[in-house]
């Protein structure tokens, strides 16, 4: 065949010579899951929230700290719980098909290359376009591991350490699965309107609230209302992998912690795998995520957990239901990166024709017009100039004020030229002057991938049972919900799929993935992209492309014959050389909290030893002397005595309780605080709050307890990553948990009793209660009343399910002194009266 390229007006025409199809083989599905934590050093910027950079206000700054890993963002200081990365190995003797979801803000593409490069060389797989990396969105992860430039506001500048330290930890979890495949049974379920009433996500978006794309659903312009969810089990019915997929903002810490964190969609995980039997391995994927924001009650750290305490019954019934089979499967995929220059970028619409930009070349001053008279987009457009793409658009301020594109229109009208923006960003980035290419070499491809995989058992919403390919598309930035809605729609007309999945975050990143007439509208979400109005489409129909070329046609094509859609190529990067702290004193307990040490949410600090805490109630707090972050992020872990045993305390899903889950908080302070080049002492400190994981929140066993700490520090004389490190550990002195203490009061019709927390209490302690308030018991509860030491009566009453904040007991006690409650777990309370 002779195979043609069109770059704007040059035409290219080689004869290529396509190799022989290969066949598409069935076979029995096989699958592996693993999990682990993305262990970056404490400093290592957060992305997401542009409002963090010097720049820019410099928001969630804990004090005027130095970090080896940041330049234009300010440092992050603790952790809240430690981002994720999780893994699903897919194959059926034919094809392989890596899913590998991080707790971060994006992906990156040439991370995706990396990771492939790395896993093809541990297992000798062919894994070329059959890696998928998909982030979680959460933006208090870390963030320069990437390299596209113009997303340095969304991470900070590109660390080259970061982003190996990242792919190594990325790769030794997906060879882990890899390790542990085994034959599976799948199958997957649509819940639709699963959430009614808002308490896990709700709409964000108000811009479109009058946009009406499809007469059949004019409330399409809301919050995504569908779940997805894959359910892979060994072939004996043991779960191997729970994944849902709907799509969460993950803002809920906000711009001002400076604590990592995997954010509302990590707890949502965290919540749900308790549900499960050890091993199992929870994957939430993103969705239409881009307008949709998290939702739950109480507040701070505490509703992050009523987020995933409010999904998990619906999430765990919608995988309940589903029907499973080991069943011969096809597997296909095809990834391809897709041109999106200015003169490229194009849209199908039945009633105008296709929706492009006029060519650069052609292009005056817009004329002001965006729709015709029946309320159609006119094209050409005419109001986006912009030959290297524009930023901030539909913006009532621009994040960074520089010259816009010349339209008068709104929502081009705050359209900031990239070339200018482009000179500001070197130098919040210290970046070297004239350094920026034009166009951006990053901004001109967008990495994609879709899969093809059945059949397979799909519960519908109806509850119906039918025999499905699935087919995925895996989408590079932020979909809405309507660009969701819109992708199912020309799948279902387009490619004849009934019910396609569309997995967001994932591959590359390009910003809000709008339809055009959504993101004509402007407000928020527009000003990310750089293409303008037409470039999520013009993706997503690529997609759709290649999609109908390459997946189903019973054979594994070439889906990149004459190398035009080859990923985008980054420059190397040198190493960092800023060396660690040697810290020879690290492993040393520390009796007080040095001055200007962070702690968060204004606690104050106490390292007196207690012998006793109450549950719920008390918190204890430790505090070391350790390594240098850059080597140490020391893993502190709560171990019970049993049987004379120090064992580690570990979860109903037998996942041990450290900091990396939301238990333990840990925080790092360096002194002095800068510069980051000159030796310093560093603290950490923890706390724990004696709250159950998930189960038994106010009925942790009771007994004698300590916390352990194990780090690292440095001992060796590398001048770059990686280093040499020693280990130390410390054990706190033991102290024994103890009922909490139940506040009593009296009402016109008996008492009310409940759990008071702390004033400066981080967990849920009852999702009707308050994490700093009052609490509601647990049942059944024990009533008691008398008359000096004489116990008048007694009763046994259930707690009502609907009580709020405190628990209403109806009893006539009116001839006794006192009243005692007692609830389920022995927590006790005596009101005098």
């Amino acid at each position: 065949m002779r195979a043609c390229l069109i770059l704007a007006s040059l035409i290219a025409c080689e004869p290529v010579v396509l190799p022989e199809p290969i066949p598409v083989r069935p076979g029995a599905p096989i699958a592996g899951a693993a999990e682990g934590t993305i262990d970056l050093p404490v400093g290592t910027p957060m992305g997401g929230f542009s409002a963090r950079t010097i720049y820019l206000g410099g928001n969630g700054k804990p004090d005027n700290r130095d970090s080896a890993y940041s330049t234009g963002f300010v440092e992050s200081a603790g952790i809240q719980t430690r981002p994720k990365v999780k893994t699903l190995w897919l194959e059926n003797g034919d094809i392989h098909l890596v899913i590998i979801k991080v707790d971060l803000i994006y992906s990156f593409d040439e991370l995706v290359a990396e990771v492939a490069r790395q896993l093809e060389d541990r297992t000798g797989e062919e894994l070329e376009g059959r890696v998928v990396i998909t982030a979680n969105h959460s933006h208090n992860a870390y963030g320069p591991f990437s390299d596209q430039l113009h997303f340095y506001l969304g991470g900070d500048k590109y660390n080259e350490e970061i982003f190996q330290r990242l792919t190594l930890e990325i790769v030794d979890v997906a060879e882990e699965a890899y390790q542990t495949r085994q034959e599976a049974s799948l199958g997957t379920s649509w819940t639709k309107n699963w959430d009614p009433d808002n308490r896990v996500y709700r709409d964000r978006r108000e811009d479109n609230n009058e946009l009406v794309v499809w007469e059949d659903d004019p409330n399409a312009n809301g919050k995504d209302p569908w779940l997805h969810m894959l359910r892979v089990d060994t072939i004996s019915g043991e779960p191997i992998a729970v994944v849902p997929t709907f799509g969460i903002h993950g803002t809920l810490m906000g711009e001002s912690s400076p604590m990592l964190s995997s954010d509302a969609p990590g707890h949502i995980e965290t919540l749900l795998e308790e549900s499960f039997p050890p091993g199992t391995v929870v994957m939430h994927m993103q969705g239409g995520a881009g307008d949709a924001s998290p939702a739950g009650n109480d507040d701070g750290y505490a509703r992050l957990e009523s987020v995933g305490e409010q999904a998990t019954a619906a999430l765990y019934e919608a995988w309940s239901n589903i029907e499973t089979s080991s069943e011969p499967i096809s597997l296909e995929t095809a990834s391809r990166h897709i041109w999106q220059t200015h003169d490229q970028i194009r849209v199908q619409r039945e009633k105008q024709g296709d929706l492009y930009y006029t060519p650069i070349a052609e292009s005056t001053w817009g004329d002001g017009e965006i729709y015709d008279e029946n309320g159609a987009i006119l094209t050409p457009i005419d109001e986006f100039i912009a030959p290297y793409g524009a930023a901030f658009c539909g913006s009532e301020t621009p994040l960074i004020a520089a010259g816009n594109i010349g339209s008068d229109v709104y929502p081009y009208s705050t359209c900031m030229d990239v070339e200018l923006v482009s000179a500001i960003l070197e130098g919040i980035f210290v970046l070297p002057v004239d350094s920026v290419p034009l166009p951006l070499t990053e901004s001109m491809k967008a990495g994609t991938t879709a899969a093809l995989i059945g059949p397979l058992p799909t519960r519908q919403p109806d509850g119906t049972v039918t025999q499905e390919d699935l087919l995925v598309g895996f989408f590079p930035g932020e979909p809405t919900a309507m660009f969701t809605e819109q992708w199912r729609r020309r799948v279902q007309n387009e490619l004849g799929f009934a019910r396609p999945l569309l997995v967001g975050y994932a591959q590359d990143h390009e910003g809000y993935l709008m339809i055009p007439e959504d993101w004509l509208l402007g407000g928020y979400e527009p000003n990310i992209n750089l293409w303008g109005p037409l470039q999520a489409e013009h993706i997503m129909e690529g997609v759709l492309r290649y999609s109908g070329e390459l997946l189903g046609n019973g054979s594994h094509d070439d889906e990149d014959p004459i190398s035009y859609f080859t990923p985008t190529e980054y420059e190397d990067k040198p190493l960092p050389t800023i060396k660690p702290d040697p810290t020879p004193d690290a492993g040393q307990w520390l009796s007080e909290v040095p001055e200007g040490t962070y702690l968060p949410r204004g606690m104050q600090p106490n390292l007196a030893p207690p012998e006793s805490l109450r549950r719920a109630q008390d918190l204890i707090q430790i505090a070391w002397i350790g390594g240098d972050p850059m080597v140490d992020l020391p893993q502190v872990s709560l171990e019970r005595l049993v049987d004379d045993v120090w064992t580690p305390v570990t979860s109903r899903s037998g996942r041990p309780i450290t900091d990396a889950m939301h238990d333990i908080l840990l925080t790092h302070t360096p002194a002095p605080l800068y510069p980051v080049d000159v030796e310093q002492t560093h603290t950490w400190w923890a706390t724990w709050q004696p709250v159950g994981h998930v189960f038994e929140r106010a009925s942790l066993p009771l007994g004698t307890y300590r916390m352990v700490v194990d780090g690292q520090h440095w001992v060796g004389s590398e001048s770059t990553w990686p280093w040499t490190t020693e280990d130390y550990r410390l054990e706190s002195e033991p102290f024994e948990l103890l009922p909490a203490e139940l506040s009593i009061s009296s009402t016109e019709t008996g008492v009310e009793a409940w759990i008071q927390a702390p004033e400066r209490g981080f967990r849920m302690i009852h999702p009707s209660g308050r994490s700093n308030g009052a609490n509601p018991l647990i049942g059944p509860l024990t009533v008691e009343w008398g008359v000096d030491s004489t116990t008048l009566d007694s009763l046994e009453i259930e707690a009502p399910e609907s009580a709020q904040h405190k628990t209403p007991i109806d009893v006539d006690y009116s001839s006794a002194t006192w009243i005692r409650v007692t609830d389920a777990a022995g927590n006790q309370g005596t009101l005098d009266l």
